[in-house]
């Protein structure tokens, strides 16, 4: 076989897997377009009640963990984290150490006093924890 056959044979068969990659159906869940926005917010009072902060859609962060730990909204509202803590903290969807079931619910690190919200634009139920302290768990539920 000629040297250049071989060659145009070789680079149809990368072609033809470069073209599968990235036209492969990708995994889905049943939460997987909502929309993150990752903006400093003002901070709420580190002493507002866990059920004050449930009605604005808030959860405080603190060294105790996630304030409200269970939170329920409608379709398409947002939930604000704040940090009221003086230690960084994170937002990770479940399972720990992946955080791949709900991609969108990986806001990452979350400094003192900084505040990230997310959209929840599909209904269903979304478990979450602090990656830098795992044992710190929560959950959204959204109707």
């Amino acid at each position: 076989m000629s040297k250049n056959v071989l060659i145009g044979i070789v680079a149809v068969i990368f072609l033809a897997v470069v073209g599968w990659y990235f036209t492969r159906s990708k995994p889905t869940t049943t939460s997987d377009t909502s929309q993150v926005t990752a903006t400093p917010a003002a901070s709420e009072s580190a002493s507002a009640s866990p059920s004050a902060m449930a009605a604005k859609n808030m959860v405080s962060i603190t060294a105790n963990g996630f304030a409200p730990n269970s939170l329920t909204i409608k379709v398409g509202g947002a939930v604000t984290w704040t940090n009221n803590d003086s230690e960084n903290h994170t937002v990770n969807s479940d399972p720990h150490p992946t955080h791949t079931l709900y991609p969108f619910l990986n806001l990452g690190l979350i400094k003192p006093g900084e505040s990230k919200s997310v959209n929840f634009d599909k209904a269903g139920s979304y478990t979450y924890h602090d990656h830098l302290n795992p044992s710190n768990k929560a959950s959204i539920r959204v109707e």
